[in-house]
């Protein structure tokens, strides 16, 4: 038996993981929960499969296929179908999907307090660098103390692309503001794939646009990138110019959400940044840190 799984294809255990995973959550769903009659000389607690292939108006052969990782081509149509007879929650249609081969995004989510509090937290860990969290649309949900002074995101509900391309003050912030929008364009758009038809992101795309023709001129090249290997010079009236390494990371959990760190290039930059941080309170007076 190890032997056969050694041997077999990568797609070949997909399928037949994917086929599992139905006959595991098959097992979990009553007849009742589905508007079956139930109790009677029934042996299995869960549902037939002939039963989840007439409530999901598919052939029950080509259902059994599924199950038996047999069926190499199911379409959404089905499997969507299949997971509302399973009653499947989002995790675990997103988990079906790539089983078979689809990369579905999850319906977008609200934050929840605990979520935010969370973010809050991890952030504030990484003091004194730089550290924030964004989400789909590329609105700060947290940032740390320092990440907020460095790059001005102050106050609230602040949303990075804006920040970017619609305060006047970006330019002066970035030594290489071309380059760090360019990059920063072509990472939204390599991400924004992955949710295409929210209407949201569909509206801050066009606002942009409209608002910064070097925004609507970037997005036009389509040009794509993951925000890998990508330095930030930034510049900050009471630290003078820091180089900084960008790492982006996501959450398989929360499609969509970046934790953005910034690292400083070098043990001097790091030391300053760490003095900076330390002497200047996020809302007293600034106190201006030597090169």
């Amino acid at each position: 038996m190890t032997q056969g799984l050694v041997s077999a294809r990568p797609s070949s255990l997909k399928f037949a993981e994917l086929g599992s995973f139905l006959a595991a959550r098959r097992a979990e769903v009553t007849p009742e929960q589905v508007g079956l009659p139930g109790g009677g000389s029934r042996r299995l607690t869960g549902l037939r499969r002939e039963e989840v292939a007439m409530l999901a108006g598919i052939g029950a052969s080509w259902y059994a296929w599924i199950e038996q990782g047999r069926a190499k081509n199911v379409s959404l149509e089905i499997l969507e179908a299949i997971a509302h007879v399973l009653r499947l929650n989002e995790v675990e249609c997103l988990h079906m999907m790539r089983l078979a081969g689809y990369a579905v995004p999850r319906r977008p989510q609200n934050p929840a307090d605990g979520d935010r509090r969370l973010a809050a937290r991890v952030v504030d860990s990484f003091l004194p660098k730089p550290a924030y969290f964004m989400d789909r649309y590329w609105d700060v949900l947290a940032a740390n103390s320092t990440a907020m002074r460095l790059l001005g995101l102050d106050g609230t509900n602040h949303n990075y692309l804006e920040t970017l391309f619609l305060d006047p003050r970006a330019r002066d912030r970035f030594a290489d503001w071309e380059r760090v929008a360019d990059e920063a364009v072509a990472r939204f758009r390599t991400r924004s794939g992955d949710f295409l038809g929210d209407p949201r992101l569909a509206a801050l795309t066009q606002d942009l646009c409209e608002s910064s023709p070097a925004f609507a001129e970037l997005w036009e090249r389509h040009r794509f990138g993951d925000g890998a290997h990508v330095k930030q010079d930034v510049s900050h009236p009471d630290l003078g110019q820091v180089c900084l390494s960008q790492i982006c990371l996501d959450f398989a959990a929360r499609p969509g959400l970046q934790l953005i760190l910034l690292d400083p290039q070098s043990g001097a930059v790091a030391d300053r940044v760490a003095r900076w941080a330390r002497e200047v309170p996020l809302s007293g007076t600034p106190v201006r840190v030597s090169a």
